[in-house]
């Protein structure tokens, strides 16, 4: 079953409203899980480094008191007096025994209780520093280490010091990522020693995990990590609520959300627009056009939508326009106008038979003559048209005058069309003939302008769901539409530039800046094919005085063309450069040529599946009425090359 415009149209807004869903919950769940990600992988380089603060710390304490008992020992004192200074000297230990090289207790002092606790008999390992974490009456862990008393090389004996690890840890932990975070030391079996709040664990133990788990100790879902030291006797564990972590997602899903609304509503009043203020135009004028073709062309109409009708009754008018137009010039060439040529420095080589007519002047006393002679000035080498001007061959006279720069060949050549106003009359029944086609090409223009901004909007849209969509159903569904978009607005586009005069005013331009911003407009399409876009220039910020908006036109159309025949991962070479006075664009691509070249100029003659054969016909009526022209030629070794051309004007 066929669909109408309006019902695509219609499709088309209800994929649009839904496709935003879509992604905004694709969208949150990606950042659901890249936020949780970089946390993960943020505590554990928090962990790590707390690791590695407890070992430095632990190295520290040890090595301070080794030095201590090194330093008393030299002093003279007795072990009691040396356990007694290093409880006042060193920070955290608080008490300390001295044990004979067999292990038996000598001697020991505390600052805390008037009789410490230590075993009468103790086999110590000279290997092992630490001798493991005991617990205080008031089940506060410390930790106990060994310092060997040597003398000349000889074990004296060892002392066993006892480390407070309510200091030790709150030296370590003293500023955390986040409030939130909880912080957890645990020796080596998991039996958890403090907590970040520097509250002690009655040697409650935790499972070693990591990632997205519910907490044995808060109850809730965390995001955790854990972290051991080289010698496997110190675990880190860092636990963060997951609630906390997601907050600022919360936060952008509020205004995601109401971005949406406003989206929506969009979306709402846009269709409204659209069925109210352009489809009712837009049918009134199908059933107006075609009915018009049917009475002045009389050919059938078989196309299945409204766009499509539209299209080929525009392809019937041009065909027609064509016929007229061959007549018509023929008629002008050879018995209305008279052609005056002139070389590049303005002096004239050849008259047609017409002028010589016309003006009752020879050959002889034309050829060589300066423009100046003629008309008193030089005008500039671009594309212009008076309606009056004065003109001295044998007498004077005022014609009409139109004047075309063409390149032959490398030369340049100045062409001059004259009309004597007096003939104009002569030609009226003419121009009589051509007023229906002139009435229909202004349908032709009216129409591309009505339906033209949709389009636009249609094709932006799908594009941008098939770059930044990760849903390839969705993504394959974008592409349809933007094909068939691009086709309809390629057509539309093409019959207005054909219909429609110049627009815009002369200008100096930057033709570098220029070709820079057309290789921007084709960048996505050459970088979804693989094709690569290589510019340079040899003008070095030359100005151009001409037509911007015809200028890009030309170039865009040609460079697409050369994107469009390229293979996969091929390349497109744009080389701009100063040529006898002219500007040129060459444009190289690799792909596979072109068979028939002097067909590539001929209206409606197209290699593509879904070509108008309306660019480059368009290009190089464009470029001529500018005074340059575009040029199509195969290279030897495979692949076009186009060049155009632009004389250099002034102002």
């Amino acid at each position: 079953m066929r669909l109408s415009l309006k019902a695509r149209v219609v499709l088309l807004l209800i994929i649009l409203t839904l496709i935003p869903l879509a992604l905004y919950f694709y969208h949150n769940s990606a950042m659901k899980e890249k936020i949780l990600e970089d946390r993960l992988r943020f505590h554990s380089l928090y962990a790590s480094s707390v690791v590695n603060r407890v070992e430095l710390f632990l190295e520290r304490v040890m090595s301070e008191t080794d030095s201590a008992v090194y330093l008393y020992r030299n002093f003279g004192f007795s072990e009691e007096e040396i356990i007694w200074r290093i409880t006042g000297h060193v920070k955290g230990i608080f008490e300390g025994a001295f044990y004979s090289p067999d292990g038996i207790l000598m001697s020991y002092a505390s600052r805390e209780n008037s009789e410490p606790e230590f075993d009468k008999f103790i086999k110590i390992d000279s290997s092992k520093r630490i001798l493991g974490i005991l617990y205080t009456q008031y089940k506060e862990p410390f930790l106990r280490f060994v310092v060997p008393d040597l003398e000349n090389g000889v074990i004296r004996g060892f002392f066993v010091f006892s480390l407070d690890l309510s200091l030790f840890w709150q030296s370590v932990i003293s500023t955390k990522p986040t409030p939130s975070v909880e912080v957890f030391l645990t020796d080596g079996e998991g039996n958890i020693l403090a907590f970040s709040d520097m509250r002690f664990s009655e040697r409650k133990r935790i499972p070693a995990r990591k990632g997205i788990y519910r907490s044995s100790i808060t109850g809730t879902d965390v995001v955790g990590v854990y972290a051991k030291s080289n010698d496997g006797k110190w675990s880190v564990f860092v636990e963060e609520p997951i609630s906390a972590v997601l907050q600022p997602l919360y936060s952008f899903q509020q205004k995601a959300l109401l971005a949406g609304s406003v989206f929506m509503l969009s979306v709402g009043t846009f269709a409204i627009f659209v069925f109210l203020r352009i489809f009712k135009p837009l049918e009134d004028l199908k059933n107006y056009v075609i009915s018009w073709e049917e009475r002045n062309i009389r050919k059938p109409i078989t196309a299945g939508d409204e766009v499509g009708e539209l299209s080929q009754a525009f392809e019937n008018l041009i065909s027609r326009l064509q016929e007229e137009r061959k007549l018509y010039l023929s008629l002008f060439e050879n018995t209305l106008d008279g052609v005056i040529v002139f070389n590049s420095e303005r002096r004239i080589i050849d008259v047609n038979r017409t002028i010589l007519d016309t003006f009752r002047v020879s050959k002889e006393e034309l050829i060589g003559k300066h423009m100046k002679e003629l008309i008193g000035e030089e005008l500039p080498l671009m594309s212009l048209f008076f309606s009056e001007k004065k003109v001295r061959l044998k007498g004077d006279a005022f014609c009409q005058l139109r004047q075309e720069v063409l390149r032959i060949e490398g030369n340049l050549y100045i062409l001059w069309r004259l009309r004597d106003v007096s003939q104009e009359k002569e030609l009226k029944v003419l121009l009589e003939q051509t007023s229906k086609l002139s009435l229909a090409g202004e349908i032709a223009c009216s129409v591309a302008h009505q339906i033209n901004n949709p389009l636009a909007s249609i094709m932006g849209y799908a594009e941008s769901i098939s770059l930044t969509s990760q849903d390839e159903e969705a993504k394959k569904r974008a592409e349809v539409i933007l094909k068939q978009a691009r086709k309809c607005a390629e057509t539309v586009r093409k019959l207005l530039d054909v219909g429609k005069p110049f627009e815009g005013k002369p200008d100096y331009i930057k033709p570098e800046e220029l070709t820079i911003d057309a290789i921007g407009m084709l960048a996505p399409k050459a970088k979804r094919k693989g094709v690569r876009i290589e510019f340079e220039s040899s003008l070095n910020g030359k100005k151009l005085f001409t037509f911007p908006w015809q200028i890009e036109q030309v170039l865009i159309n040609v460079i697409d063309n050369a994107i469009d025949a390229s293979p996969e991962g091929g390349r497109v070479s744009i080389k701009l450069l100063n040529s006898s006075g002219s500007i040129v664009w060459r444009i190289e691509d690799e792909g596979p040529g072109v068979k028939e070249v002097e067909k590539v100029f001929k209206p409606f003659y197209t290699t593509k599946p879904y070509g108008t054969g309306l660019g480059l016909p368009l290009a190089r009526r464009l470029m001529r009425n500018l005074g340059g022209d575009v040029k199509i030629r195969n290279r030897p070794g495979g692949g076009a090359v186009a060049e155009i051309y632009v004389t250099e004007g002034r102002e």
